[in-house]
């Protein structure tokens, strides 16, 4: 299994995912049609044990503030 993040845009919003799969190709095919592979590849987390389940992660967007928490 392999781990990659990819992105997708809606609109001006763009939305990051940790994908993980058998293969880049399948990885994509989780993410979407839309969906563009994130470079560079991380070589730590891009392999993963094999009997990681396969799926998608949404990833924080590290430019947005929880307001309930601001202080």
């Amino acid at each position: 299994m392999i781990n990659v993040t990819t992105e997708r845009r809606y609109g001006t919003a763009t939305v990051k995912s940790r994908v993980t799969a058998p293969s880049i190709e399948r990885a994509m095919q989780l993410a979407g049609e839309e969906a563009r592979l994130v470079f560079p590849v991380d070589p730590e987390a891009f392999f993963q044990p094999a009997d990681a389940p396969e799926g998608i992660e949404k990833l924080p967007d590290p430019g947005q503030t929880d307001l309930a928490t601001a202080s």
